[in-house]
């Protein structure tokens, strides 16, 4: 699966593209010091990628390597020591994040030192140089974030001196053509201008740090502004906030009736903001992340994952240090992303049902998860009337009352029976005491069933939410953390947990009964061509600008103008003519001339490119694929 590039500007960055390629030391650096700056650390996978950065330095650098094997096994023992328990727990914590980082910087940086000096030497075996200058180049992209951000013009000049490096190596020719001798004097002279900016700012790696990011000495330096490099404003290396192709087929119910969104503004401006990374805050809106990022088209997104704050794909530590830092609970929970569809039948929300009420829900996700500023009350109604239209899969095997019928196959009809019968082990109850059929397979309750860690032992606090059984067959995977890939796997589960003797036969049958109910019709669209029917969504998303003119909401109609035209420029690379590209861009540029106008108080500009841009879109609509 391909992943998002994150660039400086978002707006000006494709939607999906293939990932960044980085030398493997250049990659576990980027994400230890990604990793280093969460609460808490999860330090076993720090171990693992300086073990990774090890193994990649035995060859060369011997010392280098040992070093590092040495530290990983230091700091684990450190973690859990109580040598420095004078200190408090976060200072600790900053303390020996700051150590492992120096000590791997300066390793790193070594290690590129070591493979141009050899380079350097070795200038006459072309083969043999430019293989130790190409990887000290490609282990150099360790720290250009930090270079670019915190001193541009160095970036750009030590750009230069990696240039002039490539052809300083000279050619060897291809059967005595094209030759092209070493240029030793400019060789040394660019190495050295690496080597000296290496010495510099990231081999001396002193003092300790226990406020603020654990950052590279070099963004820590006088002069350098504070929040002009984090590991805060990044994604490292290994995430995949792709969503899934083809998309899951979206219902909503109002549409389904025959409904235009154009003429339900209130829905349509709830589906404009479940698409915008403008209604969150940083890092969030930088990074593009949006309610649809984790919840395509209202459904499980598989693909998410982030090191550090999941343990799998499909789920993330919703209460972590990077996007959301002043609500951080300092404890690595992740959870499985729940699939919305039918969300109007299915509160309490939260894998532990904390809320009652959808839109506290929806506040808390905006302002405490994700750092958005307090949302307008218009904007929450919003969002809680779209999501509500969201609709189970129609589901022909099963009968109003949730029971199957004779489209079942005879396999999930014997689970139904096992489904509904009692168990002594489980206290008489049956799988249908909590999965009541006839109530959308809830009971609206909490329990504990034994899938939750408390906080101490015989604590009472391990009871969750009852999920819905309703399409669970394209939520994998399963229970609160996602545990379990499969269906079978849960009812292996319950066997194995409860002793309920079920043979083999039976745990096929009562899986069979869990696959028919979690099914549906057309569970996934039947393209991959996105780019139209994303067009006539934002077609919806701006109808309601006059209701919002209306009512004075500027911000909104600001957030309305944004996310359309960053959605375009996401999306047009999906253009199956790319004669079109041109168009799309126009589309694009008059949603920000629209939200130029609008800062400016030119309201009549405003509405004027406004309708350009609906009469230039109906009017290419045909053709826009």
């Amino acid at each position: 699966m391909l992943t998002i590039l994150v660039a400086a500007d978002p707006a000006a960055r494709a939607h999906i593209v293939p990932p960044q390629q980085l030398h493997p030391v250049a990659t576990s650096y980027r994400r230890i010091e990604f990793l280093l700056n969460l609460n808490p650390i999860p330090w076993d996978s720090v171990h693992l990628d300086l073990a990774a950065i090890a193994a990649q330095l035995e060859s060369f650098d011997t010392a280098g390597a040992v070093d590092l094997r040495k530290l990983g096994k230091k700091t684990l023992a450190r973690v859990a020591a109580k040598d420095e328990d004078t200190m408090p727990a976060a200072d600790k914590r900053r303390l020996i994040a700051h150590r492992v980082l120096s000590r791997t910087t300066r390793t790193v940086a070594r290690a590129i030192r070591l493979d141009l000096d050899t380079a350097r030497a070795n200038l006459a075996d072309y083969s043999s140089a430019s293989a130790h200058f190409e990887r000290a180049r490609q282990m150099w992209a360790a720290f250009e974030p930090a270079i670019e951000a915190a001193q541009p013009a160095e970036f750009v000049r030590l750009g230069e001196c990696w240039l002039a490096m490539v052809s300083a190596l000279g050619y060897p020719g291809l059967e005595g053509i094209g030759v092209r001798r070493p240029d030793t004097a400019t060789f040394d002279e660019e190495s050295g201008e690496i080597v000296e900016y290496l010495d510099a700012n990231f081999i001396d790696q002193v003092g300790t740090q226990t406020r603020g990011p654990t950052l590279p000495r070099l963004a820590a330096l006088p002069g350098v502004a504070r929040d002009a490099y984090s590991p805060g404003q990044r994604l490292p290396p290994g995430f995949n906030v792709n969503k899934q192709i083809p998309r899951p087929r979206q219902i909503l119910g109002m549409v389904t009736r025959g409904v235009d969104e154009r003429e339900t503004p209130l829905i349509a401006l709830g589906d404009m903001a479940f698409d915008s990374a403008l209604i969150f805050g940083e890092p969030a809106r930088s990074l593009a992340i949006t309610c649809n990022t984790c919840h395509n088209k209202g459904v499980t997104n598989p693909n998410f994952f982030i090191p550090g704050l999941s343990r799998i794909p499909g789920g993330m530590d919703v209460s972590n240090s990077f996007f959301g830092a002043h609500a951080n609970n300092g404890i690595f929970d992740p959870l499985d992303i729940p699939d919305l569809r039918g969300l109007r039948f299915t509160a309490p929300y939260g894998r532990n049902g904390r809320f009652d009420s959808l839109r506290e829900f929806i506040r808390n996700v905006i302002v405490n998860e994700f750092s958005g500023k307090e949302p307008e009350p218009m904007l929450l109604d919003a969002l809680v009337a779209y999501m509500l239209e969201f609709e189970f899969l129609p589901n022909p095997a099963l009968e109003p009352d949730g029971t199957l019928n004779a489209r079942a196959p005879a396999a999930a009809r014997r689970g139904e029976a096992l489904f509904n019968r009692p168990f002594a082990n489980m206290a008489g109850r049956s799988c249908a005491s909590c999965h009541d059929p006839s109530d959308h397979f809830l009971d609206r309750k909490r329990h504990d069933i034994g899938t939750f860690r408390g906080a101490e032992p015989d604590s009472r606090d391990r009871a969750l939410d009852t999920p819905t059984l309703l399409g669970i067959k394209y939520s994998a995977p399963y229970f609160h953390d996602g545990r379990l890939a499969t269906l079978a796997e849960v009812v292996d589960w319950f066997n194995d947990r409860y002793s309920l003797r079920l043979s083999g036969s039976q745990r096929m049958d009562l899986s069979a009964y869990l696959e028919t109910v979690g099914d549906g019709i057309e569970a996934y669209e039947d393209t991959v061509y996105t780019l139209a029917s994303e067009l006539e969504e934002f077609d919806f998303f701006l109808s309601p600008y006059e209701l919002l003119v209306e009512r004075g909401e500027t911000n909104l109609i600001d957030t309305t103008f944004g996310t359309i035209a960053f959605e375009i420029r996401a999306h047009k690379w999906d253009v199956q003519d790319p004669a079109n590209l041109p168009l799309l861009d126009r589309l694009a540029g008059l949603m920000d001339r629209a939200r130029a106008a609008l800062a400016a108080g030119d309201l009549s500009t405003t509405d004027r490119m406004v309708n350009e841009y609906r009469a230039l879109y109906r009017s290419n609509a045909g053709i826009l694929e």
